[in-house]
């Protein structure tokens, strides 16, 4: 793919991503302020544990997939339904089996809550198993033949349907629906529809079940994917259980620790990963890239769309470090009326860095048929995370996510990096771009804080405009004074494509 189709791709992800998360992020508004810190930790918990079970047939399937039909096409210039049908039928009898004992066994789940609360909440969304592997496997083919828009917009779609299902159930159209249980069946009513409207549109565009392919093309490099998956979503669900009992263990109530996993899950981390509704978006388009160079052995170029995304994560990840770092706590004042959570984003800003890192070197190791060793080093590092949320709570209660998943995405972007050293021979150009970055963004925050603090005690509204565009100004102006961003490169590139 030419330079200004991949700059086209991202641009389409880029746009439809960004709006989904605005969507996104403005309904965690609407539900902090409808529902309160704890009905949302309450729906957190259930629903990691339900993508413990969804990652299954939902995660390492539709990846491999993606990249399967990616290779396809770049060595024989040719569709081939056969490993879609196959997906489809993998991912079917997988969450098929799930559902079943699921169903049988129910009684016997109430360990995985931390708070039992949360298990009716999950029993809601059990039936969205089957919708979510179907979504997943239609996107993972739409993925590998790089449709980016067909890809992006049935997103968007599932959030606008999953917001206004919400709003419409907790508002009382439903007699007995209220509370997180609204949110909870709103999600499986919207994941069933978008489903169905998914696979009308993959076969509006010609795509067509076929006898399938062996099933070890898929199962195979899929299992190292799942297992990471589901490692992750296990990690997720044991911090979620793990963190509430540990912060009751050192003086917390059931219900404030509940609240305060709320904080995190429901209120920072929405705003921590904002940065991947333009970051995912380029992962996304170099999967597919980055396969089709491993298949042919172009590894010169499979290195420099790596590195090349790395420094554009990282600044784009300076951009809102330094609005967090600053202005966490007015921020999150603003938006959700709670001063702890953004007490949280400003300690946990720096976190932005190593994921995108880890998130961008994860795909590059699993798109050369390396995902054996990307769930080894992803295990390493969560290791490492589980045993720091056991230990540290009692020192420094909940900002012990924060500095657990930092050592973990240090630990995991480390043993990823040295993994492509040895197998493409992976240059390390991305680190002057990460000092200077971390040169910049501290300065700039320093002045955001300056202004915030001057100004605030006046007109608190304007004070936080003016102290994000002073600092945000600041930075770009040395991103740009240093030429770190190719902004003639970029200018050249607009009039070819004019």
């Amino acid at each position: 793919m030419k330079k200004k189709k991949v700059l086209a791709s991202v641009a389409t992800v880029t746009v439809f991503g960004v709006f989904t998360r605005i969507l996104s992020f403005i309904f965690k508004i609407y539900l902090s302020r409808a529902l309160g810190a704890e009905a949302i930790g309450l729906y957190q918990i259930a629903i990691s544990v339900f993508y413990l079970f969804a990652s299954l047939s939902s995660s390492g399937i539709p990846l491999v997939l993606s990249r399967k039909t990616a290779e396809t096409e770049a060595l024989h210039g040719k569709n081939d339904y056969s490993l879609f049908t196959t997906a489809l039928l993998l991912g079917l009898i997988v969450s098929s089996v799930s559902l079943i004992i699921l169903s049988i066994f129910n009684k016997y789940l109430y360990f995985l809550f931390s708070d039992q609360g949360a298990y009716p909440l999950f029993l809601v969304m059990l039936p969205a198993l089957l919708s979510t592997t179907v979504y997943s496997v239609i996107r993972g083919w739409f993925w590998g033949k790089k449709e980016f828009t067909a890809f992006s917009a049935t997103e968007t779609v599932e959030e606008v349907l999953r917001i206004l299902f919400s709003v419409l159930f907790i508002s009382g159209l439903i007699a007995g629906i209220s509370g997180a249980y609204a949110v909870c069946l709103a999600f499986t009513v919207s994941d069933i529809i978008i489903a169905i409207v998914l696979f009308a549109v993959f076969l509006a565009k010609g795509g067509k079940p076929e006898k399938p392919a062996s099933f070890k093309k898929i199962f195979l490099p899929a299992l190292p994917v799942t297992a990471m998956r589901l490692f992750a979503s296990l990690i997720s669900t044991l911090v979620a259980i793990l963190l509430p009992l540990r912060l009751v263990d050192f003086g917390l109530s059931p219900s404030d620790a509940t609240a305060s996993f709320g904080r995190i899950a429901g209120m920072a981390n929405p705003l921590l990963f904002a940065p991947n509704a333009i970051i995912g978006s380029l992962a996304i388009v170099l999967v597919p890239e980055m396969s089709a160079n491993g298949a042919k052995k172009q590894f010169a170029t499979l290195n420099k769309h790596l590195n090349n995304g790395i420094n554009f994560a990282f600044l784009v990840s300076g951009l809102f470090m330094v609005l967090y770092l600053a202005l966490g706590e007015e921020i999150t004042t603003l938006l959700y009326d709670d001063v702890e959570s953004g007490k949280y984003l400003s300690f946990a800003a720096i976190l932005m860095l190593p994921m995108s890192l880890s998130q961008l070197t994860q795909s590059a190791l699993n798109s050369i048929g390396k995902e054996p060793l990307t769930f080894l080093n992803f295990v390493i590092g969560e290791l490492f995370l589980v045993a720091a949320i056991a230990i540290l709570p009692q020192f420094i209660g909940i900002y012990s996510v924060a500095v657990a998943s930092m050592l973990a995405l240090l630990i995991t972007s480390v043993l990823n990096v040295y993994a492509l050293r040895k197998y493409v021979n992976f240059s390390f150009g991305f680190l002057k771009y990460l000092a200077l970055v971390v040169l910049f963004l501290f300065p700039s925050a320093f002045l955001s804080e300056c202004i915030n603090d001057l100004l605030a005690p006046h007109v608190k509204i304007l004070a936080l405009i003016l102290a994000s565009a002073g600092g945000l100004i600041m930075y770009c102006g040395l991103c740009l004074g240093t030429e770190i961003v190719d902004i003639k490169g970029f200018i050249k590139l607009r009039k070819k494509s004019a």
